[in-house]
């Protein structure tokens, strides 16, 4: 073999190893872009960020607007709570259309089989070789909390305001969300909702339900002015529910006492949805007195049962009732 024939076949060695590592390379760019700087990637990092309660994180990632709406969910203890309920995430490119790519996420939410697809575009490259991505442009969905008959509710763990016993929330997907409310007056069985697709608006609804501490206090003031009427010498107490009917002349005091006391239902509803109110109630008075003839003189005992009727409003804070006779 001749010096020429070696140096040939040195160099189609060489070239040879330059196309293996030239394969090579474009082999590692293209792994690197699927597996680190794919759309997947980016939504698998979105995933962690919502498990990890990083709002700002998510909302930077899924290039979200918040609406027009309370934010108190978006951070935090909230937010973690909400991607708690997450389990098995399984992430796929399911489509692309030109410059747009789907990516599907699988899911566990709350044990219940979930999906959610994130629409993705090239947005700039790294080193001339790696594409990065980003979500398409979106914004936020909304969850509407309504307990009517509160001003407060418990999401997540956390206290927010209810505006008129109702309230917008601006809320990340997919998560689920837990409502519940408990003070002195006023308590709600806790309630849970999934939120799993962008556009779908959720609805939160509790239903408050008033304490045996409520009803107490209600019973209370209840029977206190009513006592403080029975203390009253007169046929008519002024501002209060009973009276009796008599033409003739009293001797002495006119003696009340309060047989019955009304036991009124506290509820939602009356002339408005979301108050508490006080239905009308019947209860029974008492009257002793001694009559005068005014023709002999005469005495008789009057001794009868007077019917009455307790009419009242509510107003309900969280940890004290106001009963306001009317």
């Amino acid at each position: 073999m001749g010096r020429s024939d070696r140096i040939v076949r040195a160099v189609g060695a060489w070239f040879f190893l330059i196309v293996l590592a030239v394969a090579a390379v474009a082999v590692t760019i293209a792994l690197v872009n699927k597996y680190q700087y794919g759309p997947e990637t980016e939504v698998r990092e979105y995933f962690q960020a919502l498990q990890d309660g990083d709002g700002s994180k998510a909302l930077g990632l899924l290039n979200a607007t918040v609406p027009d709406s309370n934010a108190a969910l978006l951070d935090g203890d909230p937010l973690a709570e909400a991607g708690k309920h997450l389990r098995e995430v399984e992430v796929s490119t399911v489509s692309s259309d030109g410059d747009t790519t789907t990516v599907r996420a699988d899911y566990l939410l709350d044990g219940k089989q979930a999906s959610s697809e994130f629409k993705l575009h090239p947005a700039a490259t790294q080193w001339g070789f790696f594409t990065v991505w980003d979500f398409d442009p979106t914004t936020l969905p909304t969850m509407s909390v309504s307990m009517p008959g509160s001003t407060a509710v418990d999401i997540n763990g956390v206290s927010v305001a209810l505006r008129d016993s109702s309230r917008e929330f601006a809320v990340f997907y997919p998560g689920v969300y837990t409502g519940s409310y408990t003070s002195p007056m006023i308590t709600a069985q806790p309630q849970e909702v999934a939120v799993s697709d962008a556009a779908k608006g959720t609805t939160m609804k509790l239903t408050a339900v008033p304490s045996e501490q409520l009803r107490q206090q209600v019973d209370q003031q209840i029977h206190d002015r009513l006592d403080a009427c029975a203390k009253k010498d007169s046929l008519y107490p002024a501002d209060c529910p009973f009276s009796h009917e008599f033409a003739g002349r009293i001797q002495d005091k006119v003696t009340w006492s309060i047989k019955e006391y009304p036991r009124p239902t506290v509820r939602l509803g009356g002339k408005h949805a979301d108050q508490w109110s006080l239905p009308d109630s019947r209860g029974t008075a008492h009257i002793e007195f001694t009559a005068v003839n005014l023709y002999d003189g005469t005495t008789s005992k009057v001794s009868e049962d007077v019917p009455f009727t307790f009419r009242g409003t509510l107003q309900v804070t969280r940890d004290k009732v106001t009963v306001t006779p009317r």
